[in-house]
């Protein structure tokens, strides 16, 4: 947070610079306008120009605006007035209403597919979060408003959002994402050739990353690159901020004197520009010189003037009071020197929000007895004794609790492997069951086959030998009685052919020699002959090859649904279709007929029952239709 809040000082260092000129021909409009619109557009830029220099009225002038933006129904400026007011919190350090409101903010864009202004949103969330100390959560949300600039090309923003990613990675102490951030950007800028003040802060903030990993030479060398686009722009803030961190790496290399050039620069800059909030740090690290180097007044004198400006960085307060607490001490003013560490230490328990932290004074001691320090001798080994029997007990507690993790890992593995076990074991089971329902339709249907055989070949054999012999014994009585045994052989060649077509069908003589589309195209041939209707035949795709065993299977459900088609549904038409295609047989037999409810006659009908056992057995899937219009009735077998 310590570097990106120098960014956003940076930032608005520029956006500070509003004229007066301009504010009260601001203030001209505000009083003179009859525009609603352009007043509350006045008001919304009062606020903005306003926010550094008195936040109150700023906060004021944006209530009057976002009271004409709902009065006047426009959603947009609303939505905007929700970023302002954003700010507006970030900067008073009222963050969860600064979230609130830019929240607001993001549902509008959103909800238009704004996604330039989403890429905003993003990321004033991560400067928001990364002010509250929430810096993994403002690293997320940079990230995000840095995706969306990539995406809409929005490169000038992708090396905004990549140069606070680098500097959150500098304050998470991951200097080598941080510098692979910062040379990104770099390239970036390099493309658009951007000459602004940022790629003075992208310098400064890569600088940083090689000086807190105490590679200074790698510092000094970025942080002159960043002095030099300051001093080009004339941007005496940055040119101010370069050289005091070009001291601070004097100072951390003791190197005092030095740094006194680098401190003394910044300090003149920043005090005729009015920049107290830098000027503090400034004096606090100018005046450790000049400590180091035992100029004791100088240090006193310049940490004095720091005393009188407005300090708003606790941080800064800190190193100022820490500063005064040794220069007092030094210089043996004891009683200033115990007030200002009081100072120090109420900052810096503040600044890191630590409990039951014990400010041990220095100066103290001097006037302690023999007696006080033997006290706070033993006070620290009692406590260091607690705090090894704390350390004792966790320990117990850590191995206790690997233990019971074990024995609850080691209790679900061996509940898996059971589960895996139970269902290996029904799965073997439901497969011996299959494989025992499909050997038992098997037998059935060799069993139907073989009966239908034998009653086929006695039917040929003798039915039809009997009639054939009767037949020939009537011819020899033509001369008799001519009508009426002309009538009989003819009633026995119907009878005859018959008995044929009915041997046929119990075991076509096609499916012996032929394949399944020739049977059932013989099949559908020898129907149409018998029967006074149009039963069509049809096949689509490749050649079929199939064993025999399923080959009558289908013939015998193709016969059946053509019977009870024939036998109840009083069709003039039907159509039988076998289609074979990627290995999968699709079998249709559709009919006009009056159609049926199934569930009315399952149960009743030995044909349906036939045609489910055959359909199991043949593992095939079913699709039926059935009204007044007709029924369909088609299965698929994929092999």
């Amino acid at each position: 947070m310590r570097h990106l809040t120098l960014l956003l000082l940076l930032f608005i260092s520029n956006s500070a610079a509003q004229s007066q000129k301009k504010i009260d021909s601001m203030y001209q409009v505000v009083k003179e306008g009859e525009n609603d619109t352009i007043v509350a557009n006045t008001y919304y830029e009062l606020a903005w120009s306003l926010k550094l220099k008195d936040l109150p009225v700023a906060k004021s002038h944006m209530d009057s605006a976002m009271l004409l933006y709902e009065h006047l129904k426009l959603p947009r400026k609303i939505a905007l007035g929700n970023f302002q007011y954003s700010v507006l919190h970030r900067i008073s350090g009222d963050y969860n209403l600064a979230i609130e409101r830019l929240t607001k903010y993001q549902n509008y864009v959103e909800k238009v597919k704004d996604t330039g202004n989403l890429t905003y949103a993003f990321y004033e969330k991560g400067v928001i979060y990364s002010q509250k100390g929430d810096l993994q959560t403002s690293l997320e949300e940079f990230y995000k408003a840095n995706a969306l600039a990539e995406a809409t090309n929005n490169l000038e923003m992708a090396g905004t959002t990549l140069n606070s990613i680098g500097i959150v990675y500098n304050d998470l102490e991951k200097y080598e994402e941080a510098i692979e951030a910062f040379k990104k950007v770099l390239v970036i800028y390099g493309e658009l050739g951007i000459k602004t003040e940022h790629l003075g802060d992208v310098y400064n903030g890569l600088a940083s990353s090689y000086k807190y990993q105490k590679k200074y030479k790698e510092a000094e060398i970025y942080f002159n690159r960043a002095l030099d686009n300051y001093k080009e722009l004339n941007s005496n803030f940055g040119v101010a901020i370069a050289n005091f961190h070009k001291g601070l790496i004097y100072n951390e290399q003791k190197q005092f004197k030095k740094a006194l050039t680098f401190f003394s620069i910044a300090y003149d800059l920043q005090k005729s520009n009015g920049f107290d909030s830098e000027l503090v740090k400034t004096i606090s690290s100018f005046s450790e010189a000049h400590f180091e180097l035992k100029n004791y007044e100088k240090s006193e004198l310049l940490l004095n003037e720091g005393l009188h400006l407005d300090i708003e960085n606790k941080i800064s307060a800190k190193d100022l009071y820490f500063e005064l607490y040794r220069t007092n001490e030094k210089k043996s003013n004891f009683q200033k020197a115990l007030r200002f560490h009081e100072q120090y230490v109420i900052y810096k328990d503040s600044v890191y929000n630590e409990e039951n932290i014990k400010s041990i004074n220095l100066l103290q001691k001097q006037f302690e007895t023999e007696k006080k320090n033997k006290e706070i001798i033993e006070q620290k080994l009692e406590l260091n004794e607690q705090e090894a029997e704390i350390q004792k007990q966790n320990t117990q507690i850590i191995y206790i609790t690997g233990i019971a993790l074990f024995l609850l890992v080691a209790g679900l593995l061996i509940w898996l492997v059971y589960r895996q076990k139970q269902r290996r074991k029904n799965q073997e089971i439901l497969t011996l069951k299959r494989e025992f329902q499909i050997k038992t339709l098997e037998s059935l249907i060799e069993g139907e086959e073989k009966e239908r055989f034998r009653i086929a070949k006695e039917l040929h054999d003798g039915v039809n030998g009997d009639l054939s012999a009767i037949k020939y014994k009537l011819s020899s009585l033509l001369e008799v009685n001519n009508k009426v045994i002309k009538e009989a052989i003819t009633m026995i060649d119907d009878s005859c052919e018959q008995v044929r077509a009915i041997s046929h069908n119990l075991v076509p003589p096609s499916l012996e020699d032929f394949s399944l589309v020739e049977a059932v195209e013989t099949y559908c041939d020898n129907m149409n002959r018998i029967h006074p209707l149009e039963l069509s035949f049809l096949h689509i795709g490749d050649e079929i090859s199939l064993s025999k065993k399923a080959e009558i299977n289908i013939f015998r459900i193709i016969q059946e649904l053509v019977t009870n088609a024939l036998k109840h549904a009083k069709a003039s038409e039907i159509s039988v279709q076998i289609s074979y295609q990627n290995k999968t047989i699709q079998v249709t037999v559709e009919d006009d007929g009056v159609g049926f409810i199934k569930q009315e006659v399952e149960g009743k009908g030995i044909g349906l029952n036939n045609i489910e056992s055959r359909i199991q057995y043949l593992e095939a899937s079913v699709d039926f239709v059935s009204n007044t219009q007709g029924t369909s009735y088609t299965f698929e077998i994929n092999y």
